[in-house]
């Protein structure tokens, strides 16, 4: 399908870049739209990696205050999330998922660690944001540090350990919300039932 890009426009440039253009899109009976304006704010790409424990069958999360959410909902600008991190410098998926993972819980992983199990759009109407999503079991793994997130980067971050039934507790009562989260605990559940006996 076709798009035809009539201006583009930047307002804004800092941590992210506010983007803003006038297009037409194909349409599913083939014709083109009208010209319409969209924004697209670009943030560059992040990844997140759902911790797990497979011998003591408990889950690995990072507790932290996100400012977005505070604006609508103050009590539950403290989220539970899987470690997460945006990539930089040209670094891979893969290699700033090692890094994130030390950096917020402790542990040290090897790439071969973590197995990928797809990425997300978080918000495809207003970022072009993808997150590569992995998990990885942390029995036996090395922990180099307590974890808490960089003094630099202003980061105080909580390690939270759930066993399965606590999450899925927290689950049924709404208290994980974060979408890349929920969407890797869905992949992590259909891959425990598999190979449960």
């Amino acid at each position: 399908m076709k798009v035809e890009i009539i201006k583009r426009e930047t307002i804004f440039k800092g941590f992210f870049t506010l983007e803003k253009a006038k297009l037409r899109f194909e349409k599913f009976d083939n014709s083109m739209s009208e010209q319409v304006s969209r924004l697209n704010v670009y943030r560059g790409d992040a990844v997140s990696v759902l911790l797990y424990n497979s011998v003591k069958k408990t889950l690995l999360f990072v507790k932290q205050f996100r400012y977005p959410i505070f604006t609508v909902e103050p009590e539950n600008a403290w989220t539970l999330e899987a470690v997460a991190g945006s990539i930089e410098n040209d670094h891979t998926p893969v290699e700033t998922a090692v890094k994130e993972v030390e950096e917020e819980v402790g542990y040290k992983l090897a790439p071969h660690q973590l197995e990928y199990i797809g990425k997300c759009y978080p918000s495809p109407g207003g970022t072009s944001e993808r997150i590569y999503l992995y998990i990885a079991d942390i029995a036996g793994c090395y922990r180099t540090n307590g974890g808490g997130g960089l003094d630099h980067e202003a980061e105080d971050i909580q390690v939270v350990e759930l066993s399965y039934k606590e999450t899925l507790d927290r689950i049924k009562s709404f208290d994980l919300c974060d979408a890349k989260t929920l969407i890797s605990l869905s992949r992590f559940k259909s891959i425990v039932e598999t190979v449960s006996p």
